[in-house]
């Protein structure tokens, strides 16, 4: 009996997470869908939903996505300030700077220059948290 009722705690536990990732995935697609159609506005206000409702998971990419939407938009500043939280809160590295299929090339090459500085101190402050 105590097997049963544990395999049945794990079965509903296992079915309202998947739930909950399928609404994650809702909203992430929401968002890029709204990204993709230059309701940049709009976008950011629902990827900013989905961070809050992440519980801080896998937000690298949704951090720079957030980037893009205000660099599309002619805001420099909040762009840059979502990479600076890509690199302190997600570790956003060098690499990704070079490699990354999401940041916009010209943001990514903006934004190098003028957190180059500054990259090595908030890479610190990524690290700091992993220990």
């Amino acid at each position: 009996v105590i097997m049963k009722n544990s395999i049945f705690t794990f079965v509903i536990v296992l079915v309202a997470q998947m739930g909950f990732a399928s609404e994650l995935d809702s909203i992430l697609n929401k968002a890029r869908a709204l990204s993709n159609n230059k309701e940049y506005t709009e976008a950011i206000i629902v990827y900013e939903n989905y961070i809050k409702v992440s519980k801080g998971e896998n937000l690298k990419e949704v951090y720079i996505e957030i980037a893009n939407c205000y660099f599309y938009q002619g805001k420099k500043q909040e762009a840059v300030n979502n990479i600076k939280t890509a690199i302190v809160k997600c570790g956003f590295t060098e690499e990704d700077f070079i490699y990354s299929s999401i940041l916009d090339e010209k943001l990514s090459s903006y934004a190098l220059s003028v957190l180059y500085d500054d990259y090595f101190k908030l890479r610190q402050k990524y690290l700091a948290t992993l220990n």
